[in-house]
């Protein structure tokens, strides 16, 4: 009698753990990349070896979502990358109060919280090479963020923390929709060195456009980019560009242009034709223009 007890009290538990658990969404894809180099060396204008590879890359994202009965929602988002590795896990808390949400960030830098997800709204053209950016940095670590609630239509306010390999930052970031388009505004800083991201986004008859204003200042060294991205949809088809330029206390550094052209063949399947070209102003440490050229063929779920 007791064995049977024990097993009918789990079974209502693995249920009832079940039904907490009910919203879950598993997406993803699967790329084959065919690229094509074409390099020019900066300082001598000298023609190097042209280079083409071959190149996959996979994407799985795992959503966990749970809404209780107060009206509070938990998630927790896992993503994973072709090598095995964590490259968006967070968990976050919502509510009347606001929202929490825990981000692990991995070697790369990408950060999936608040304040820096103001940044990156010129980001039309999606792959390629692209020049200097200068978005918000000082998250290479782990970090915690709150969303204030909402005291006005069309207001976000944000604070972040973040513990980096070698110090903490702290940020703030608001964002304003008035409708046509969104004003954001974002900064980290460290002991060290400052972000900041001014921007604004939206869309005008049809075309999607973001244009941003980066700066990172550390003692006296100042790089600052200015970009600008549009994009256009038509049934199947999304024509995008985007274009940028950075520059320090010292003059230029680069500039950058990338057109994209994404097809949906059919439900799940895309093809994405990309032309990058890098100039590199600053011919420091040998730095080289670059001119490349993309085909990716792309499947999701």
């Amino acid at each position: 009698m007791r064995k049977i007890l024990l097993a009918s009290t789990a079974l209502v538990a693995l249920t009832s753990v079940s039904a907490m658990a009910a919203d879950v969404t598993i997406s993803g894809s699967a790329s084959l990349i065919y690229k094509n180099d074409d390099k020019q060396e900066a300082t001598t204008g000298g023609d190097l070896a042209s280079a083409s590879s071959m190149s996959s890359e996979t994407d799985v994202n795992i959503s966990f979502s749970n809404t209780t009965d107060s009206g509070i929602t938990a998630t927790l988002n896992a993503g994973f990358d072709e090598g095995n590795n964590t490259d968006d896990a967070t968990a976050t808390i919502a509510g009347d109060f606001g929202a929490i949400k825990i981000a692990l960030a991995p070697a790369s830098g990408v950060d999936a919280n608040y304040v820096v997800s103001y940044d990156e709204k010129a980001d039309k053209a999606g792959e390629g090479s692209a020049g200097s950016s200068f978005g918000l940095g000082g998250s290479t670590g782990e970090s915690i963020g709150y969303q204030f609630p909402s005291l006005v239509d069309g207001l976000t306010l944000a604070v972040q923390h973040s513990n980096e390999d070698t110090s903490e930052s702290f940020g703030y970031g608001a964002s304003f929709n008035a409708g046509i388009a969104t004003i954001g505004y974002g900064k980290m800083a460290s002991n060290t060195t400052d972000y900041t991201s001014v921007n604004v986004s939206g869309t005008l008859a049809g075309v999607a456009f973001g244009l941003e204003q980066n700066k990172v200042e550390a003692g006296t060294s100042k790089d600052e980019a200015t970009l600008m991205g549009v994009s256009y949809t038509m049934d199947s088809l999304t024509l995008a560009y985007e274009t940028g330029s950075a520059k320090n206390e010292s003059g230029d550094l680069d500039d950058y242009k990338q057109i994209a052209i994404s097809y949906a063949v059919a439900p799940g399947i895309t093809t994405v034709i990309t032309s990058s070209e890098v100039n590199q102003i600053d011919t420091t440490n040998g730095a080289a223009d670059v001119e490349e050229m993309e085909i990716q063929l792309k499947l999701s779920f």
